[in-house]
This record gives C-alpha cells, sequence and structure tokens, in this order.
C-alpha cells in the first residue's frame, strides 16, 4: 500500500531529519512521526538509517524515494495531457537557450509564433548549457535548445537534432589580414578558409571557461598547438563580437548564429576546416517526458529556422 501523501516523506527526505521536516511542513514532530511509522508498516521496511545523523535513506528507502518522483513525474505528465484535452490552443511552453542564441533566434521565431498562437504562454530561461541541464533534469523547464555537450549522461536525457552546424572564426572586415585572405578565397566555397596560425599575434576573445563553446576552441587550439598572445574571456558571445565589429581582434560563434538577423554587417566568418568543430544543434529533452503539442509547435517553427 502507498500513501498518497507523498509531500511528509518528500519534506523529510529533503530536509534529512524529522524536525526540520515537521517545521517545514508546519505540523508538530510526533504527529510526522506517526506518519512516518505507519508508512513503514504499511510498506513492511525501514526507510531510513536511523544511525545515521543527519538522517539518511537505507537502500530500501532510496529505491521508494525514486519510485515516488516517478509517480510525481506520470502525474504531471497526466495534468499536461488532459489539459491538452481541455484546450488544444491555450497552454505554457517552458524552454531554455544560451543567451547569446536566444540575442539572434528570439526575434526570428517569437514574433510570427506569439501571433499565430496568442493564447500560449512562453517562458524562456538562458543559461550555460549545465545550468540548462540541471533545469531540465528538475523538469524546470520543458525541452532546452543547445548544442550537446561531449559529456551529456544519455540515460537521462533524449534529443532532436536540428542541424549540424560548424564552430566559425568570425573577423572584422576591415581587418587587413580578413582582407587580404577574403580577396583570395574562392567564392563557390560556403565560407572562406583562414589559416589560423597567421593570427598567432591578435587578440582572440573567447567565451569563459564551463561553455562548451570555449571547450571547443581550447580544444582546436591544443590540437592545432596554436598559443593566442593575447586572450580576453566574456561570459556572452555576443559581447565578444560586438567587440569584433569594433575593431577588436577575432572571436569564434556557432554557424546557427548567421540565422539571426542581429549581427553587425561588418563582420566576416571564416571556416578553418576541423571536424572536430561540427557539432549538432539540438532540442534536448528529459527521457520520458512528455511534449506537448504547443511545445511540438514551437519545435517544429524551429525546425523552419535552422533546416
Amino acid at each position: 500500500m502507498l500513501f498518497k501523501n507523498f509531500e511528509y516523506f518528500l519534506t523529510i527526505v529533503e530536509e534529512e531529519g524529522l524536525s526540520k521536516a515537521a517545521k517545514k511542513l508546519y505540523i508538530s514532530q510526533p504527529s510526522l512521526s506517526k506518519y512516518l511509522k505507519r508508512l513503514e508498516e504499511n510498506l513492511g521496511v525501514e526507510l531510513f538509517d536511523r544511525n545515521a545523523s543527519p538522517l539518511k535513506l537505507n537502500y530500501t528507502g532510496e529505491r521508494y524515494y525514486q519510485y515516488i518522483l516517478q509517480i510525481m513525474t506520470l502525474e504531471k505528465q497526466l495534468q499536461k495531457e488532459f489539459s491538452e484535452i481541455q484546450s488544444s490552443n491555450r497552454g505554457k511552453i517552458r524552454f531554455g537557450l544560451a543567451i547569446w542564441r536566444g540575442t539572434s533566434l528570439l526575434p526570428e521565431i517569437l514574433p510570427f509564433f506569439t501571433t499565430t498562437h496568442p493564447n500560449i504562454e512562453i517562458d524562456i530561461t538562458e543559461g550555460k548549457s549545465n545550468f540548462l541541464i540541471r533545469e531540465l533534469l528538475n523538469e524546470k523547464i520543458d525541452f532546452a535548445v543547445m548544442n550537446l555537450p561531449t559529456d551529456m549522461d544519455f540515460s537521462k536525457l533524449t534529443y532532436d537534432t536540428l542541424m549540424e552546424e560548424e564552430i566559425l572564426l568570425v573577423g572584422n572586415k576591415d581587418h587587413p589580414l580578413v582582407k587580404k585572405t577574403k580577396s583570395k578565397a574562392d567564392n563557390l566555397k560556403k565560407y572562406p578558409t583562414i589559416d589560423i596560425s597567421i593570427l598567432e599575434p591578435e587578440l582572440f576573445i573567447i567565451t569563459k571557461p564551463g561553455q562548451n563553446l570555449t571547450s571547443a576552441i581550447l580544444h582546436h587550439f591544443s590540437k592545432k598547438h596554436f598559443e593566442p598572445k593575447n586572450l580576453l574571456e566574456t561570459e556572452n558571445l555576443t559581447t565578444a563580437i560586438n567587440l569584433v565589429s569594433a575593431g577588436m581582434g577575432f572571436t569564434f560563434m556557432p554557424e546557427g548564429g548567421l540565422k539571426g538577423k542581429q549581427l553587425p554587417n561588418n563582420i566576416e566568418v571564416f571556416t578553418l576546416n576541423d571536424a572536430s568543430l561540427i557539432w549538432p544543434l539540438a532540442v534536448v529533452y528529459k527521457k520520458d517526458t512528455y511534449i506537448t503539442n504547443i511545445s511540438k509547435l514551437f519545435i517544429d517553427s524551429l525546425k523552419g529556422i535552422y533546416q
């Protein structure tokens, strides 16, 4: 037999003790102790290691805890389905994406989408990939638009690829080396090629550590034995691009950023012809999560932009 009131058990786990949990639940500690005793009697097992301080789940308790989380996830999914049955044109979309990508992507998609679906509420979360993954696993967002980290745990997540995008070198059109390289470029190619070794004395503006883009760039530097003399780090790729537009050095950006209309018109992009600088841009979901019809409408609009 399972108790319907999961909140008491989950609060005991989160607070690691009956006293703190009782205060959070606004009930007396004896009442909460009686609840736990009845719960364990009904299950026929003990759930906590009484010798641990603070209070910890034993193995049986861990299994019960995971089972309760699954039950709650199923209930949330069922509520979403019921909501869609009641109204097919109302709802809320919660999604995440990198800050810089929002700058280029959102002006492309939101004006049209909100006009054609005026009753759908949009909730946007912006941040680094590790933050977005944490929000996905905690079910704070329904999906994330992001490049796939090499260390992504696919036991808990799944994805739908929007495009294979290349990480491109970005320079100012007025820079002498950009002019020289561009003049020799084959116009039949998608992007002109540049030899990064000639740029070693130049300033490179890159994103800060902890971002997927930074890891990919530093890996390329290492593979090419390239050691730039001057590095400037910034949290936001849009800042880096605008600095290049203002005449400061070079930076890198994923190809999908060219889809927007917010880029300065005096930048030039180059390919470095490195397969390791090509990565999937994807819609990432928590595995076994129900994707609502309104979320699917938004994702289809994304595919219309990137594919």
